[in-house]
């Protein structure tokens, strides 16, 4: 068995994974690079034969969640190449391209789709998909068996989420010892950042919703775990609302998940409507918006109005921010008041040390998905540790 990372091994995002043996060939995610520091989009022509251009020659594309930066080459996979996705990620994705402009729903209503700890054979490929916490929701890293070899790609993950303590149990209970880890490396570049977990942020948001009448938050519509939170966190007497595209998003995840866990039923969420507006003058509010916002006029007469009892919830990245171009720079400065409240969706460097210690690679960790991956040195781990180049060729 072989691993090519054609991209991703210095920088984050942009993943796109190659594992191959004699008879079979597989790709793990096709991402997108991220935009650079000035948050501008990055031109990019990233063609791999027998995927993205020429004579199909791939058995299958996998994706590890809906994030753009794992699966926005989707639209450049040859339509003959099967491609596969989590059942309810699916769902989502195929809501959001509904939606946008130049959007693929075509495409990703083709896909095939898995569901977690149910094992599947692509050619000589032995796959198992793990669902694991991360700010996307249906999140898996994929456990890949062949030629007698056992690689555990951990794709984007955390064990500071609501679902988070589960990882490393579920690791011990059905993964076990591998001889090659494929682990992302976010937070080495912020290794000494401090983070909160899930729980900690939403009490957080408890008391901004219990001090503050009315909040309006930015936040990822598809952050679902986050969005959640924030809708438990909500005050009963108050309303919980959002758009119709995030109550779009809420009653698909209502449908097909709600019934694991309360947190996943959103029994106060509603789309505002103005004939809410009267009671949500008298009793308050919680409501997310967007950098595109529908709901313009709701924001203007409130930070005019009732600037003093009104709170705006930054709860994404704040080096989005720092970024000239930023979507939502103009929309804060409409606010008196304005807290940061989040919390990161990837791995801390103590996560990603428990994880290899957890899974105790035989061969190599092979740290990716990072701009500082040789942070990895720093925790003086039993392990080999191969720093591959994009493009490079690893014989496990």
């Amino acid at each position: 068995m072989n691993i090519k990372i054609h991209r991703g091994t210095n920088q984050i995002g942009g993943s796109v994974v190659e594992i191959f043996t004699e008879t079979t060939r597989i790709f793990i995610d096709l991402g997108s690079s991220l935009p650079d520091g000035d948050g501008n989009a990055v031109d990019e022509v990233l063609s791999i034969e027998g995927v993205t251009i020429g004579t199909p020659n791939c058995d299958a594309v996998l994706f590890s969640h809906y994030h753009g930066d794992h699966i926005g080459m989707l639209g450049s996979v040859l339509p003959e190449v099967p491609v596969y996705m989590g059942r309810v990620a699916k769902e989502i994705y195929l809501i959001l391209q509904h939606r946008v402009r130049d959007g693929i729903p075509e495409i990703v209503q083709r896909a095939s789709t898995f569901e977690p700890g149910v094992a599947f054979q692509i050619g000589d490929i032995h796959i198992t998909p793990f669902v694991v916490d991360h700010a996307a929701f249906d999140a898996y890293m994929f456990l890949i068996e062949a030629d007698g070899k056992r690689v555990l790609y951990t794709g984007d993950f955390r064990t500071h989420g609501f679902r988070g303590k589960a990882v490393i149990p579920m690791l011990q209970k059905y993964v076990g010892q591998v001889d090659v880890l494929i682990t992302e490396g976010t937070m080495l570049s912020r290794a000494n950042a401090k983070v909160k977990s899930e729980q900690a942020l939403q009490k957080d948001f408890r008391q901004y919703l219990t001090k503050y009448k009315y909040a309006f938050v930015i936040c990822s519509s598809t952050n679902i775990d986050r969005i959640g939170s924030i809708c438990q966190a909500t005050p009963k007497e108050k309303d919980f609302l959002c758009d119709d595209y995030q109550m779009e998003v809420l009653t698909k995840v209502r449908e097909l998940s709600g019934h694991y866990s309360p947190l996943y039923q959103f029994k106060k969420a509603h789309p505002y409507k103005p004939f809410r507006d009267e009671t949500m003058e008298k009793n308050g509010f919680c409501m997310l918006i967007r950098g595109q916002y529908t709901c313009k006029s709701v924001v203007d007469y409130y930070t005019r109005y009732h600037p003093d009892d009104t709170i705006l919830l930054y709860s994404v990245w704040d080096g989005y921010l720092k970024q000239p171009n930023n979507q939502y720079a103009k929309l804060i400065k409409k606010f008196k008041l304005v807290e940061h409240a989040h919390t990161s969706g990837h791995a801390t460097f103590d996560a990603i040390v428990e994880m290899c210690n957890t899974v105790k690679p035989t061969t190599a960790i092979i740290p990716m998905h990072s701009e500082n991956r040789h942070k990895m040195d720093e925790a003086k781990l039993p392990y080999h540790i191969e720093y591959l180049q994009d493009g490079e060729t690893f014989l496990v």
